[in-house]
This record gives structure tokens, C-alpha cells and sequence, in this order.
């Protein structure tokens, strides 16, 4: 079974089937900007809680969608805009690990409505 597979059948088979019929990198990274702020979410609900495997589980997931899309940018091209995102991604990756060392909820916070409005401009431009 190929790391990919892998990694897909550990999210069930319904995040199988939407990832296979993803038909552009701009849907998958719309995606991938839906789990990490359905994981900011459940890490400041996991704070509330005082749940703090789930808190840590949570951020430090969401911390490696972060790094993974920074990963994935041209940066070599020259775009403007891929470095741009690169600064952003990792402005925000430096700030969630810092949040979720401190277990801090405020910053938490700002995290998610920065990544929601970055999702928000993937799915603008992954559904035109």
C-alpha cells in the first residue's frame, strides 16, 4: 500500500472518496485550509474542556497542515504571490506553536479567523 494510500484510508473512507474526486490542487487546498480550521476550532473547545491531549492533538495537526502547505509552494519561480504565502504560512505556523505551547486561547482565536480568511480565498478561487 503506497504512503498515500495510507495516509488517505486513515481518514475513512468518506475523505477517501472527496479527496479522489478532487479535480484541482486549488479544491485540495481549499480542503486541507477546512480540516485546519475544523482542528483551531476543536483545539479552543478542547481548551474550554481542559482537555489537553485532545488541545495539543488538535494544534499540533492543524500546525502541520500549515507546515505541509508552505511545503508545497513554488517558491523557486519568483511569484510575488508564492512568496507572499510562504511569509504568511510561516508567520502563522510560528504563532500556532507558540499558541499552543502558551495553550493560549486568545491567539487561538486570531489564528482561526486568519486561516478562515485565507480558506475563504482558496474556495473563492477553487469555486469561481
Amino acid at each position: 500500500m503506497s504512503k498515500r494510500s495510507k495516509g488517505i484510508s486513515s481518514y475513512g473512507q468518506q475523505l477517501e472518496h472527496d479527496v479522489a474526486s478532487v479535480k484541482s490542487a486549488t479544491d485540495l487546498i481549499a480542503m486541507l485550509f477546512d480540516k485546519a480550521c475544523v482542528l483551531l476550532k476543536a483545539a479552543s473547545q478542547a481548551l474550554e474542556s481542559r482537555d489537553e491531549q485532545l488541545f495539543h492533538q488538535s494544534a499540533l495537526h492543524a500546525l502541520q497542515i500549515v507546515l505541509s502547505l508552505r511545503f508545497v509552494l513554488d517558491t523557486d519561480g519568483g511569484s510575488d504571490l508564492s512568496k507572499s504565502l510562504f511569509e504568511t504560512y510561516t508567520s502563522i505556523a510560528a504563532s500556532l506553536k507558540k499558541a499552543k505551547d502558551e495553550q493560549d486561547r486568545d491567539a487561538i482565536a486570531t489564528i482561526y479567523k486568519a486561516m478562515d480568511e485565507l480558506r475563504t480565498a482558496w474556495r473563492s478561487v477553487a469555486d469561481p
